[in-house]
């Protein structure tokens, strides 16, 4: 009796050691695909941040970082109810969105306006900042992208870079 206690515990032992390896071994095999896409991703767009003074550099990165506070506080002014409009999987991304734009309160729609126009703002001042060299560069390496990936390929990828924003996992 005794002995079949020790074998039935060797084998339940046995089992949660091989479960936390393999979840172990999922969560590194996650890590990894995370990095190389953020890898990736980055390797995109060198070619292109290269290419800019270092003053242009900075000015992109504050308004990613603005945009980014922008988004940030306008999840904060969500509801769970609207909340759980963005996370329901049953609909789609366009369902999704009319949904919540149904439900947004007046100072919502006013955040969402003025994200809007930051937007517009910041990219028309970095438009002037770009010389005609470093615009054929941007625009031959949206070419060479386009000819590399075709349209499922680029959505593909770019839906993963927005749901990586979004869980705040491509913020590293």
């Amino acid at each position: 009796m005794k002995s079949l206690k020790i074998i039935a515990l060797a084998a339940v032992a046995f089992l949660v050691g091989t479960t936390s390896m393999n979840a172990q071994e999922e969560t590194q095999t996650q890590t990894q695909n995370q990095h190389q896409y953020q890898h990736q991703y980055k390797g995109t767009n060198a070619a292109v941040m290269e290419s800019l003074t270092p003053e242009q550099q900075a000015l992109i990165e504050e308004q990613r970082a603005l945009i980014m506070e922008s988004r940030d506080l306008f999840r904060a002014s969500l509801t769970e109810e609207q909340l759980a409009i963005l996370e329901n999987t049953e609909l789609t991304s366009q369902e999704r969105r009319d949904a919540l734009m149904a439900t947004l309160t007046e100072e919502q729609q006013a955040l969402l306006a003025e994200h809007q126009a930051n937007i517009e703002a910041m990219k028309q001042q970095f438009k002037n900042t770009i010389t005609n060299e470093q615009r054929q560069q941007m625009r031959a390496k949206m070419q060479s992208n386009k000819m590399v990936q075709d349209g499922t390929e680029l959505r593909e990828s770019i839906k993963e870079q927005r749901k990586n924003r979004m869980t705040g996992n491509g913020m590293n």
